[in-house]
């Protein structure tokens, strides 16, 4: 099953034919009730086609993505391509709404994927094609240079961020939050454990630690960038998170720029 037009739902059977989208929607629970109550949201949001895609699978249904709050899919409203989160069943939390309020904060700053629409159960945010930054990075033959751009702009993302006194609060591991699009734009995800107006974020320090001290992803950093002076790095990482402004960020970029 690749795709899955969707047409006006009131029974309160499930027609076999949306079997497996039940599943889907109801994850990780199958519920009849639940099915026909987000079927309508989802119909209600104009969403006309599921399109059954990605490098996740529930069951033998592929899907783009899967977390502990929510799963994702890629969806078609009019003609256009849009990701949608669904809540788990199963999720720590009633409904979607404190996430797509935080979505819109963010986008206020230019960061994440653009919200279009959401409901109760449901966010509908802009599609980006693109990889999950581990998988992007074990791509052969990348120029040092460009990881570089990629590593810096995701800095910056986060130092907007900390700036904004803004905690993602899940960015040390940044194979799950980060989207790397196949024009190298970048894109910070997920804001299910957001923190607003902490007097001190730490996005810049939670991100360098996965790009650059713990994991796979700094394994494969170190090696392409062949950084000549990681210790100073951490030196000025230590020194932006006592004092996190401008001047000790750009210390750090240069710093990093003059690694390379």
């Amino acid at each position: 099953m690749n795709s899955l037009q969707l047409k006006r739902y009131f029974s309160d059977k499930i027609d076999p034919d949306l079997y497996n989208l039940a599943k889907i929607i109801s994850y990780p629970n199958l519920s009849t009730s639940e099915f026909i109550k987000r079927i309508r949201e989802i119909q209600d949001l104009g969403i006309t086609d599921i399109i059954f895609e990605g490098n996740t699978q529930i069951g033998k249904v592929s899907i783009l993505g899967k977390g502990s709050v929510s799963i994702v899919l890629k969806v078609r409203i009019k003609n256009k391509t849009y990701a949608l989160k669904i809540r788990r069943m199963d999720a720590n939390r009633m409904t979607m709404l404190r996430e797509a309020s935080i979505h819109q904060i963010v986008n206020t700053i230019d960061i994440g994927p653009k919200l279009f629409k959401f409901s109760e159960n449901l966010i509908i945010m802009e599609f980006i094609d693109g990889l999950s930054i581990i998988d992007w990075i074990r791509q052969q033959y990348l120029d040092k240079y460009r990881v570089l751009n990629i590593v810096t702009n995701i800095l910056k993302q986060c130092f907007i961020l900390d700036m904004a006194n803004i905690n993602h609060g899940e960015l040390s591991n940044l194979n799950y939050h980060i989207i790397i699009s196949y024009s190298d734009r970048v894109s910070i995800i997920d804001f299910e454990s957001t923190s607003l107006n902490k007097k001190k974020s730490n996005n810049v320090t939670s991100a360098s630690q996965s790009l650059f001290i713990s994991g796979m992803i700094s394994h494969y950093i170190n090696n392409i960038l062949n950084l000549l002076s990681r210790d100073s790095i951490i030196e000025k990482l230590r020194t932006y998170k006592r004092d996190q402004n401008i001047t000790n960020f750009d210390s750090l970029i240069q710093t990093l720029s003059k690694s390379v």
